[in-house]
């Protein structure tokens, strides 16, 4: 059995993994062209949520599901910035599709902020839509 991702709050059954993933590609989601792959990964998927940022989730095996939202891969400071943490709105398309997850211990809080960095050390903070400002069925800007 692979272990729990540490990393991951929120966990699903493993056998809904890929129905999960079928709902979240419906949804708009999208394999990125390029992604690192984590042992017991079994998708991994994107969506705009700004012209700036992205949503990613991906799913493991085990059933444990990372949510976090970051910058574009479209921008080049995607590889130099920090991911953050982006349960709220995944839980509510759980709860929309009747999927049960089990939460870890603590669930980390959504991002407010990711911080775009700048090429002289300056990171320029971009503010995080909330979930309630982006409905689920909609596409986002």
């Amino acid at each position: 059995m692979i272990p729990l991702h540490t990393k991951n709050a929120l966990r699903i059954r493993s056998d809904s993994i890929p129905r999960l993933a079928l709902i979240l590609r419906r949804m708009g989601f999208a394999d990125p062209l390029f992604q690192d792959w984590r042992i017991g990964q079994r998708f991994g998927v994107a969506r705009p949520l700004t012209s700036i940022l992205e949503w990613h989730i991906r799913g493991f095996g085990d059933g444990s599901i990372d949510s976090e939202v970051e910058i574009s891969r479209k921008r080049l400071q995607h590889v130099a910035s920090r991911p953050g943490s982006y349960y709220l709105p995944l839980m509510a398309i759980l709860r929309k599709n009747n999927i049960p997850f089990l939460l870890g211990s603590r669930i980390p809080p959504d991002a407010t902020h990711v911080y775009l960095p700048e090429f002289f050390g300056r990171a320029v903070p971009i503010r995080v839509p909330s979930s309630s400002s982006q409905p689920f069925g909609a596409p986002y800007p």
